[in-house]
């Protein structure tokens, strides 16, 4: 499996909060030696995500990288407590066996964090069915934590120290496959 990170933002806007903290951890993981590939909403015709048309070449090539990937993850706003209909018409296109066995990581912004319960809800289910491996503990951000300036992205120590966490996460799960060798709070999401 090769050391590929798949970063799927489900945003319909190129420039919000998640989309911004997703190309932050790209970048924290780009870092550590490992190749990303990012796929958004504007990377497909709406009818083909709409009709989930699997045969276009954009999404034949997503899904070939999707299978060839060792991680996924997933960046969303949460509206009305879940992730967004944009990261769910990708989620759509995926075959249900694509992502067993990988690691997967979430980052979701929100404006309240009464949002959240309900996402992780939401992402348990969706990592079940999936049969994905390691989920590391999502990262759940306050719109107030994650600033957008003309400089790129302003976060608060808390929200900073979580985007690093869950890079070093996800990059000490690549480098250590087997979920048994991994250390105890990144196996038990802490």
């Amino acid at each position: 499996m090769s050391r590929q990170v798949i970063l799927i933002a489900g945003s319909p806007q190129k420039e919000s909060r998640s989309s911004q903290v997703l190309s932050a951890l790209g970048e924290r993981l780009a870092a550590g030696g490992v190749r990303t590939k990012r796929f958004g909403l504007s990377d497909f015709q709406a009818e083909d995500l709409l009709f989930a048309r699997s045969e276009v070449p954009a999404v034949r090539a997503y899904l070939e990288q999707i299978q060839a990937a060792s991680a996924i993850v997933l960046a969303t706003p949460v509206y009305k407590a879940t992730y967004s209909g944009g990261l769910k018409v990708l989620l759509d296109l995926i075959p249900p066996d694509a992502l067993r066995g990988k690691t997967v990581l979430t980052i979701a912004t929100a404006r309240v964090g009464r949002h959240f319960p309900g996402v992780q809800r939401a992402l348990d289910d969706l990592y079940r069915f999936f049969e994905a491996g390691l989920a590391i503990p999502a990262v759940y951000l306050l719109d107030e934590q994650v600033r957008l300036e003309p400089h790129g992205l302003s976060y608060d120590p808390s929200a900073e120290a979580a985007v690093d966490k869950a890079a070093k996460a996800l990059l000490h799960a690549l480098a250590r496959p087997n979920v048994a060798e991994l250390p105890t709070e990144i196996r038990a999401g802490k």
